[in-house]
């Protein structure tokens, strides 16, 4: 029995657009085909928009993580310091890709980031601080933005996207109790001098690394013009301060200045006399914090200590807050202690001059009393 001939269906509106050419130069069209006047119009606009800001619509789809990569070798690995690149390929191997790399950029929704973001988490499956969702968004939006631009996409889907992280940085200045406890182990430990350049000079701890003799003035003054970084593995690599702001002088406390070792280029190196690797400086925290704990009543069980009395969170960088904190304490205005923690923005320095705790509000206290019974 013969079969019939599959009858064709015939459509009142029928247009080819030209969307793109082969590589021998023969035209791709696409048909557009409809029965309603006002549906095949509207599609007929949307195609030829499409067309006239460049978007690549005859291509293959290109899928996030293939842009992904795309973008930041041609946008940012160029352009941008050691450390930044791993901060951009952490976001994208670790945040970014896993969730939605394998999804057409065309296909992605501000739905789609937003819930990257709340869904964000730490390895060990804590959330992230507000900080690192931050980046993690400017990430998504340089990366989109630049698609856009590029023609892969019609618009960027990386708009209105909210930093939904509730924990914020821990840093903090010292208390005072804390402080003078630092400063007793540092005056006997062999770490003191690094240790007091960050707390009493405020110095990053990537800033302790290349200073040295070269760096003093005639006046006492240290020169900060530099820093380390370490990116690129255990040796240091000598840069520029974090900003053009972080070049600045700062005044060393002569009992400080009579400690520094100025025998050699720099005032902590290695055996070698070159800058301290970046296990030296681990060491070095290492062992000055195991100093504190001890001395503020760790409990220990064959020398491991089993039960902290100094906080285990402290960092060097919490030196630097403290320095901060006591030029507030001093009566600093803010444009000076901007100019000596080498900010920026003076905004970063107010955040921490405008943080009062509770011995600030016992000081006060006991200021009004005096002035009371005066």
């Amino acid at each position: 029995m013969p079969t019939e001939a599959k009858k064709k269906y015939a459509y009142k509106y029928v247009k080819a657009i030209t969307i793109g050419h082969r590589p021998d130069g023969r035209p791709i069209r696409r048909y557009i085909r409809e029965n309603s006047r006002a549906v095949f119009d509207q599609k007929v606009r949307y195609y030829q928009t499409l067309g006239a800001r460049g978007v690549q619509i005859a291509s293959k789809a290109v899928t996030v993580e293939q842009w992904a990569w795309q973008w930041y070798q041609a946008y940012k690995a160029p352009k941008v310091g050691a450390s930044q690149r791993i901060n951009y390929e952490t976001n994208l191997k670790r945040h970014i890709l896993p969730v939605i790399g394998f999804m057409s950029l065309s296909a992605v929704r501000p739905y789609h980031l937003q819930q990257l973001i709340n869904d964000a988490r730490r390895e060990d499956g804590t959330p992230l601080a507000q900080g690192t969702v931050r980046q993690i968004i400017y990430t998504l939006r340089q990366l989109f933005e630049q698609a856009e631009i590029n023609g892969l996409i019609e618009v960027t889907p990386c708009r209105r996207i909210e930093n939904t992280a509730t924990s914020k940085s821990s840093r903090r200045a010292l208390t005072r109790d804390e402080e003078a406890l630092v400063r007793r182990v540092a005056a006997r430990h062999w770490a003191g001098p690094w240790v007091l350049l960050m707390l009493d000079c405020g110095l990053r701890r990537g800033e302790t690394v290349p200073i040295g003799k070269s760096d003093l003035t005639r006046d006492g003054l240290l020169r900060i013009t530099s820093s380390a970084t370490y990116a690129e593995g255990n040796q240091a690599q000598r840069k520029g301060t974090k900003t053009a702001a972080g070049e600045r002088l700062v005044p060393v406390p002569p009992e400080l200045l009579a400690q520094l070792d100025r025998s050699g280029r720099y005032f902590f190196h290695g055996q070698n006399g070159k800058m301290l690797t970046l296990t030296h400086l681990r060491r070095m925290w290492s062992s000055f914090h195991r100093a504190c704990d001890r001395e503020a009543g760790a409990k220990l069980y064959r020398n491991k200590i089993i039960e902290h009395a100094f906080d285990p969170a402290i960092t060097p960088h919490y030196l630097r807050h403290t320095y901060c904190t006591n030029l507030r304490r001093q009566g600093i205005d803010l444009k000076t202690a901007q100019y000596l923690m080498g900010h920026a923005s003076i905004t970063t320095t107010a955040n921490i001059y405008n943080h009062v705790d509770e011995e600030d509000i016992a000081s006060l206290q006991r200021a009004v009393a005096n002035r009371t019974n005066a």
